[in-house]
């Protein structure tokens, strides 16, 4: 009961944009992986592409991309500091189609491979 009160006074007390930024971050955090699509979001939360890339600049000084982007990134630095999963398995996970683009993606991230990031790291 306390969920759905809760819910409803995040969807009536904040100020609109704050109510997006709610749902954003839960769209995100469930999505990340399987949606990169700009518009799936802006769509899912019922506003325009516009309105929420302002939304995000004007609040997280990023855009949308940026922040699904920044999202995968932090995951793939969790994933290679806490399991043993393969850099070929981190890369499927979240969502990218191939493992040496994931590579090259990190690499650009970080200036480093996944690979050696995890010996540095002193992970598995």
């Amino acid at each position: 009961m306390k969920l759905v009160e809760s819910y409803f006074r995040i969807q009536y007390e904040l100020p609109s944009d704050l109510r997006i930024i709610h749902r954003l971050d839960i769209l995100l955090e469930t999505h990340f992986r399987t949606q990169k699509r700009l518009r799936f979001y802006s769509e899912t939360l019922g506003v325009s592409l516009r309105r929420l890339n302002a939304i995000c600049l004007h609040h997280f000084h990023k855009t949308l991309f940026e922040l699904i982007q920044e999202r995968r990134f932090n995951e793939s630095l969790k994933l290679l500091q806490d399991t043993a999963l393969s850099i070929k398995e981190i890369s499927y996970y979240l969502g990218f189609s191939d493992p040496p683009y994931f590579v090259r993606y990190f690499k650009k991230q970080t200036g480093r491979t996944p690979r050696k990031f995890r010996y540095l790291v002193g992970s598995t």
